[in-house]
């Protein structure tokens, strides 16, 4: 009996294990390419508290410029949103590795969503979310 309850217990958490490698990695693979010059942020924009390690340019739309950056101390995952006229930048950032990351809202209303690798956003496209990059969605408030 103890050898059967073994088996079954090594045979659960090894399933667990592989079903939980096959979900998201939580990982931004966007990340993992070298910055060019269009990666920098305009002087405007100050994270004052947070230090990101990597900011990139992942997306444009909508007259906005959508960056992604990274820390290696202090927060995971940044979502900077700047509006290519020169209005009111935003920014949201996150410690959490998996899902949905970050949601931040700007002055226009309208807001963005930062989401790890592999996130299914159907749910979040089906309610009126527009993906414009696999890890950022937009809404006009």
């Amino acid at each position: 009996m103890k050898n059967r309850t073994f088996t079954l217990v090594t045979a659960t958490l090894t399933a667990g294990l592989l079903l939980s490698s096959c979900s998201d990695s939580g990982s931004l693979k966007v990340l993992e390419r070298t910055p060019t010059s269009t990666d920098e942020l305009p002087g405007e924009v100050k994270l004052h508290d947070v230090k990101l390690d990597k900011v990139l340019l992942v997306a444009e739309a909508n007259g906005k410029k959508y960056f992604v950056g990274q820390g290696n101390e202090g927060p995971h995952a940044c979502i900077i949103t700047v509006p290519t006229d020169g209005s009111g930048w935003y920014a949201g950032c996150t410690d959490a590795t998996k899902g949905e990351l970050v949601r931040a809202s700007g002055p226009d209303q309208e807001s963005s969503i930062l989401v790890a690798d592999g996130y299914n956003t159907k749910e979040l496209e089906s309610s009126g979310w527009t993906k414009i990059h696999e890890n950022v969605l937009v809404s006009d408030g």
